[in-house]
């Protein structure tokens, strides 16, 4: 038979009462009940697990994080970042109450004592190098004498108003700029928290730019302002090509060939910089001699007159290596005539031109150097021809006029030069010019002359348009005109070959036309590898204001050798002349340092250095030191007032002007200072000591081996032995446990 009942609903368990007289806890007894709480936290074993594994992981990670991206970097966001300062003082908070909790201390408990004094020591010290600590680099060839440290980690840039007279320095100012270990602008502000950079400013005094894309140097009240738009910790030089009404015209373009017996076509101008064609004011012309491989010249040129372009498309074909004069007149009429004259035939003969009281006669046919003057980049070929013309009118003086080779746009009018007291000056008012004359030269294509097939011309007219031609080999080792026409931009045209039977094809195209712009020195972000970071240049992008005006321009740290100062770069504004450098913070040494000799030692038949080792003599007037002999290599430093010399590197001695060594080593010194460095080390050794205390010294020293340990223990085990027996011990008798302790 079934049953059923009724099941009651479990309730709630009643919260037991106060107990009458008992008064309810005060907001003091509360708020003592939480600090012991946060006090038992801070002393608790878990809280040392966790803050010595964190540490462990950190420190392991800034050991992978400085190999890859360098000293600088793991200084800032490890080392001397807020979140591990955080982690410190949690270690160090967890240290000093796991000592004091268990104060008064015992004997035994000395090892453990020492142990953690050891570590708090060790802790401040750490904390006080950080505050006090520097470093820096010392660079000297055999010779040298340097007295100041070379602080590679602090970059500074240095303005100087100059007089624009005399050059001579009216002011300075040296402005510490910050801009952390990596690259940053305006497409990628600065990484930095509002949280981040208060700690960092409350503990180690660096300021920073609270996350934004520009860093203001300048205070009010100066003569200037100065700001950083932009950073790059690894730069490379580069070029930017802008329009302005004050510029020269320019085009980009792009020479590409595929020669016999290779796989695909290659770039003659590989880089951008040597792609862009500027002109220039007295030329108009630029001339490109691509890589070896690619037997073709390249120029651009540009003229202001359409009759110009006419010629350019059609030149005449003469006879001989000469070329031709092509005279452009009034006729008695008032006509516009031409007239071509052969430079060949007609040398030391008089002509008169058609139609006109011009009679033409040719002086002389020149050779002008360009290589002994630098003018390759604009005119190519040395030498360029140049043919001298005597034009006189009916019934006036011979004027002389000048053409240099398919150069239409250099003024034709020489004027005459006379005499006075010796001196040579030009007329008050020279004469009109009677005619301009267009010189043009068919180009010497002769590979065995020089290497080319061919040459490529591309020319700008008055109106924009854009035109080209190209020459090929002619019979009588001039160039012959093979094609002609309007060039679009953007589209390639063959040059040469382009059929599967030619042994070579060269193609080019027109990337880009500026009718006037001007270049500017930028700098680009370039790719360092990993582990190299610490040879990388750095470079910002500075906006320097004086009054009304506003200049913008690149300042790089020196990419010869980064111990001495970078060159100057001078801004020009109405109110005044500065110049400014991006370098890094010297500090004096206080005494001299002279390199007398540096040996490099070599594994035998390689280029493996073994050692290096210098021979440096000491300084120093205010303690009376002159000319103290000291040797300093691998794992030998040099210890003096504080400063510690340690054989670093060398590299070998680049000319700043030329680019290239000049056959002698640098010795390179790694200069450190700590005052804190003995805190730290008394830390270590009390932490060393306290251990060898604690573990290894415990039994004899301090206790009684141990005997009264085992008495207590026996008791306990008796006085369970009489409860399980059912006795009662007299009161007193048994000795009571011994109270639990936890150690750190």
């Amino acid at each position: 038979m079934a049953t059923a009942t009724r099941k009651i609903p479990p309730t709630s368990p009643t919260p037991p009462r106060r107990p009458e007289g008992h008064p309810a806890p005060t907001l003091g007894a509360r708020l003592n009940g939480a600090a012991r709480a946060i006090y038992r936290f801070f002393a608790s074993l878990k809280l040392a697990v966790f803050s010595l594994g964190t540490l462990a992981g950190t420190l392991a990670f800034a050991t992978f994080f400085e190999s890859w991206y360098g000293t600088a970097a793991v200084n800032e966001y490890i080392y001397r970042g807020p979140w591990f300062a955080v982690l410190l003082a949690f270690l160090g908070t967890n240290i000093l109450c796991a000592a004091l909790i268990r104060f008064p201390w015992k004997k035994r408990q000395t090892g453990f004592v020492i142990t953690h004094a050891g570590l708090l020591i060790l802790l401040a010290g750490s904390y006080y190098s950080v505050r006090t600590a520097d470093e820096g680099q010392v660079g000297m060839l055999e010779g040298d004498v340097r007295d100041e440290l070379v602080r590679t980690d602090y970059p500074v840039i240095r303005i100087r108003d100059v007089d624009p007279h005399g050059q001579r320095e009216l002011a300075s100012f040296d402005l510490p700029f910050r801009p952390g270990a990596f690259s940053w602008g305006p497409e990628n502000p600065r990484p930095a928290g509002v949280v981040s950079r208060v700690i960092n400013l409350a503990t180690f005094g660096l300021a920073g730019s609270w996350g934004s894309s520009r860093e203001v140097l300048t205070q009010s009240g100066a003569p200037f302002r100065l700001v950083v738009k932009r950073y790059l910790a690894a730069s490379g030089k580069a070029r930017e090509h802008i329009a302005d009404p004050d510029g020269t015209p320019m085009a980009r373009m792009r020479l590409r060939f595929k020669g016999p017996g290779m796989p695909r076509e290659q770039d003659a101008l590989p880089d951008e910089d040597s792609q862009w064609f500027v002109t220039d004011r007295k030329f108009y012309r630029a001339v490109r001699e691509p890589m070896r491989g690619a037997p073709a010249l390249m120029t651009f040129s540009v003229v202001d007159r359409p009759e110009l372009v006419d010629d350019f498309l059609k030149c005449p074909a003469v006879p001989g290596t000469k070329g031709v004069a092509r005279f452009r007149y009034k006729d008695r009429a008032g006509k516009a005539r031409v007239f071509d004259l052969a430079i060949e035939e007609n040398r030391g003969k008089s002509v008169a031109l058609p139609e006109s009281d011009l009679t033409v006669s040719l002086a002389d046919v020149m050779e002008f150097p360009t290589q002994e003057r630098g003018l390759n980049a604009q005119l190519g070929d040395d030498p360029v021809p140049i043919a001298v013309f005597k034009i006189r009118k009916a019934g006036g003086e011979p004027v002389t006029h000048m053409a240099l080779a398919n150069l239409p746009m250099v003024p034709n009018l020489i004027p005459p030069q006379e005499e006075s007291e010796g001196r040579s000056k030009p007329p008050a008012q020279p004469p009109a010019p009677l005619a301009t004359i267009h010189y043009m030269v068919a180009p010497t294509i002769d590979p065995k002359v020089n290497r080319r097939f061919g040459e490529i011309d591309v020319l700008a007219g008055p109106d924009g348009s854009l035109h080209y031609r190209v020459y090929g080999r002619g019979k009588t080792g001039s160039g012959e005109l093979r094609s002609s026409g309007a060039l679009t931009m953007g589209k390639p045209i063959i040059a040469f070959g382009g059929n599967a039977g030619m042994p070579m094809t060269i193609a080019f195209e027109l990337d880009d036309y500026l009718s006037s712009a001007v270049e500017k020195d930028i700098c680009v972000p370039t790719y360092v590898p990993k582990g190299e970071a610490d040879q990388q240049v750095a470079a910002c992008l500075v906006e320097m204001t004086v009054g009304s005006e506003t200049r913008e321009v690149w300042l790089r740290r020196n990419e010869v050798d980064s111990l001495k100062p970078p060159r100057p770069t001078y801004l020009v504004f109405r109110d005044g002349v500065y110049s400014l450098a991006f370098d890094v913070d010297r500090k004096p040494l206080g005494f001299e340092v002279k390199l007398d000799d540096f040996d490099v030692g070599f594994e035998p038949g390689t280029p493996q250095p073994t050692k290096f080792e210098s021979k440096v003599r000491l300084t120093d007037a205010e303690r009376g030191i002159k000319d103290q002999p000291h040797r300093i290599w691998m794992n030998h430093p040099m210890d003096y007032r504080g400063y510690t010399f340690y054989q670093m590197r060398y590299h070998a001695d680049v000319d700043p002007d030329t680019f290239q060594t000049t056959g002698r080593f640098q010795s390179i010194f790694q200069v450190a200072t700590n005052p804190g460095r003995p805190i730290i080390y008394a830390g270590c050794l009390l932490v060393v000591l306290g251990t060898f205390v604690q573990f290894y010294m415990r039994a004899g020293v301090f206790t009684d081996g141990g005997k009264r340990e085992r008495e207590r223990a026996a008791a306990r085990e008796a006085a369970k032995q009489r409860q399980a027996e059912g006795t009662s011990s007299p009161a007193g008798s048994a000795a009571e446990p011994a109270p639990k302790e936890e150690t750190l």
